[in-house]
Order: C-alpha cells, then sequence, then structure tokens
C-alpha cells in the first residue's frame, strides 16, 4: 500500500510541475527588462518617448496611413506606423521601432508580424484536437492495472479488439508470402 500511495504522490507532484512549468511559460519568463511603455493608458504620451526604442502590437484599425489599436483592458489609443508590413483592418499587428516625436512609430518592417484574427484560434483548435489524438492511443494502447496500480501494455490493443484492424493481419500475411 505504501507504494500506492508513492506513487499517487509521485504522479501529483509531475502533474504539478508541469501545469507550473506551463504557467511560468505563459507568463513570458524571463520577463524582458524594460517592456516600454504602455500606450494604452491615457497619462502616456507617445512624444514623451520620442527616439527610444518600443515594442508594441496591437489590431489595425486604418492602413493609409497604418493605424494600429493599442489597448489594455479599460482604454485605447491609435498609433499610427510607419515601414509597416502588408496589413488589412482587423489582423493583428507586433511591431517595433523607434517613436517619432509626432508620436508616429518607425516600425523595423523585418521584425513586425501580422497575423489574422483567426489564427490564434486554430493553434488553440489543433492543440486539443493533436491531444485527443494522443489520449486515444494512449487508452487504446495501455491500461490501468488496479491490482498492481500501474499502467501496463494492452495484450490486444482496443482498435483491433472492437473494430478489427486488417490491415496489420494483410501486411503480415504479405511479408510471410515475400519470404
Amino acid at each position: 500500500m505504501a507504494t500506492a500511495v508513492g506513487r499517487v504522490v509521485a504522479l501529483g507532484v509531475c502533474v504539478l510541475l508541469l501545469g507550473g512549468l506551463f504557467v511560468l511559460a505563459g507568463a513570458g519568463y524571463p520577463a524582458p527588462p524594460n517592456s516600454g511603455p504602455d500606450f494604452a493608458e491615457p497619462d502616456v504620451s507617445p512624444d514623451d518617448f520620442a527616439g527610444e526604442h518600443v515594442e508594441t502590437g496591437g489590431e489595425v484599425i486604418a492602413t493609409d496611413p497604418v493605424v494600429i489599436d493599442v489597448d489594455d483592458s479599460t482604454t485605447t489609443q491609435g498609433l499610427p506606423i510607419e515601414n509597416a508590413p502588408d496589413v488589412r483592418v482587423g489582423q493583428e499587428v507586433i511591431v517595433d521601432g523607434t517613436l517619432t516625436p509626432d508620436g508616429t512609430l518607425i516600425a523595423n518592417p523585418d521584425r513586425a508580424v501580422a497575423r489574422e484574427p483567426w489564427e490564434t484560434t486554430y493553434m488553440y483548435v489543433i492543440s486539443a484536437f493533436a491531444v485527443l489524438i494522443i489520449a486515444g492511443r494512449g487508452i487504446d494502447g495501455w491500461r490501468l492495472d488496479r491490482d498492481m496500480r500501474t499502467l501496463t501494455p494492452r495484450e490486444t490493443p482496443l482498435h483491433q479488439r472492437y473494430l478489427g484492424d486488417h490491415t496489420a493481419d494483410s501486411l503480415t500475411e504479405q511479408r510471410d508470402s515475400d519470404a
């Protein structure tokens, strides 16, 4: 019984560590030493940072000239961009560059990233689908041995037991006939 409790505790610690690493990676650790000004704040004026290198991003609200809507959860502010990549209204853009005294960001086009709003959703949907495939393969080939409290390989995978894998049988027959 002591080994079963130890295994459960070890599994729990591993799951917590893995979850903590996901949170740490999502938080952007290590944080950049100077993330730059938050242009969405109403008391932050772009001309206060004229000549400084900044990195920011937002949704494109105009294309001639390119203007992005820099926002936080409560306020928004438009920021004109020079040397922006080819973008359309509604795309998300991340740019870095130098601010001019008139509040325009002169972007480095090699370091600008433009993406469609659906791309993030697509990434999460594909990732969730991959998790389901991996979980299905694990359930198909492994079982929980309740007596030993371990995961053991199945003698016959579930897909062969319930669906019948005729392809594997035909490949074995073909190899035997070739030999």
